[in-house]
Formats: C-alpha cells, structure tokens, sequence
C-alpha cells in the first residue's frame, strides 16, 4: 500500500488594513532578528514557512498554508507575550492570533 501525502490546503484570512500591517511587521521583524543580534548563534533562525508566509503578506495576498499559519501563530504567540513596544500593538496582535486560530480550526475540520 502506498502512502499518500494529503494534499495542503489553504486559506485566506480576512483582515484589516492595521492587522496587515502589524503581521508583516512582526514577521519582518522575527526574519530580521538573526541578521541585528549582536550574537546570531542566540538566535533561530526563521522557519521555510514564515519566509514563505512573509513573502505571501509581502506580495498582497493573503491565502496561506495550515504550516505557514502554524509557523505564523507561534512567532504572534511569542510577540503577544513580549515586552516593549510591542506592546502597543497588543491588541492587533490578539487578534491576529484570533483569526489565524480560527483558520487553523476550519482547516482542520473533517471534509464532508
């Protein structure tokens, strides 16, 4: 019996001019980080899917992988938990997290 990898799916999120903004500032900002740490080894580098999850925001559009929401979720997940300036975009923050939880749910929801 072969096995069969599950086609990936996608979904658009719907968002706001301000939510676009704030996510390809935090996913610029996490891409960024290794290259201005003053010691790059203390930092990690960015997975495939949040580059190809920038480069999607980067672009206009916004149709993303359930990988590249997943990759998404967590770098939001580590801002909305940080100190500093981030903290004045908290509340975009939550609810980005808020629609990329939701997409994620519905994605992964059994097809009829």
């Amino acid at each position: 019996m072969s096995s069969r990898s599950r086609p990936t799916r996608s979904t658009t999120l719907s968002l706001s001019h301000e939510e676009r903004w704030t996510l390809h500032h935090v996913l610029l900002h996490r891409i960024e980080q290794e290259e201005t740490a003053a010691d790059a080894t203390d930092v990690d580098s960015p997975s495939l899917e949040l580059f190809q999850a920038f480069d999607t925001i980067d672009d206009g559009r916004l149709r993303f992988t359930e990988p590249q929401l997943e990759a998404v979720q967590r770098t939001l997940a580590a801002y909305q938990r940080s100190t500093g300036w981030w903290e004045l975009e908290r509340s975009e923050i939550e609810s980005l997290l808020e629609h990329v939880a939701t997409a994620l749910e519905v994605d992964r929801l059994p097809a009829d």
